[in-house]
């Protein structure tokens, strides 16, 4: 037992070499310097010098946060677990179905980011099988496509350009 405790205190530092003992003892310097600077030298209150402070705080934090979540909000999105439904503006929609159109492609969705999924023509000349339990939206999904192809070609046609 005892080799083991010997074992687990060589290969942790002590306490006081850690990073963070480190960082810590720094900012408990720091903020007693800033205290005594502010209370001290330039005569303000300690009710003046704590509200001072916790408007830095504020005017600190609350940018870098809000910094912080819009570099992660990928990253989050795609860590929860349960995923809201996409909105995506219908002219927005419109656009990506159009340039998918001529791609010669289809959308079939889209990814949580907005992002479409296209399902290029070369590729549905093949079989495919579309799985799914009840409610998952198979028919939904054929339906889509079918409007999409009906949109297409109806659009080319009264444009008086030639199908394929």
């Amino acid at each position: 037992m005892d080799r083991i405790a010997a074992e687990r205190r060589s290969t942790q530092p002590p306490v006081l070499e850690t990073p963070a003992f480190l960082i810590a003892i720094f900012l408990c310097v720091f903020c007693g310097a800033y205290w005594l600077l502010l209370t001290k030298v330039y005569y303000f209150t300690n009710a003046q010098t704590a509200e001072i402070t916790l408007y830095l705080v504020c005017a600190l934090s609350i940018p870098s946060t809000a910094l912080y979540l819009y570099a992660t909000r990928r990253s989050r999105r795609e860590r929860r677990n349960i995923h809201p439904p996409l909105v995506m503006s219908p002219v927005r929609d419109r656009k990506i179905v159009s340039k998918a159109w001529d791609d010669s492609a289809v959308v079939l969705g889209y990814d949580i980011h907005g992002q479409p999924w296209l399902w290029p023509d070369e590729v549905r000349v093949m079989q495919g099988i579309v799985l799914g339990m009840t409610g998952s939206g198979k028919t939904t999904l054929l339906k889509n496509i079918i409007t999409q192809d009906l949109m297409r070609r109806a659009g080319r046609w009264r444009t008086g350009t030639r199908s394929r």
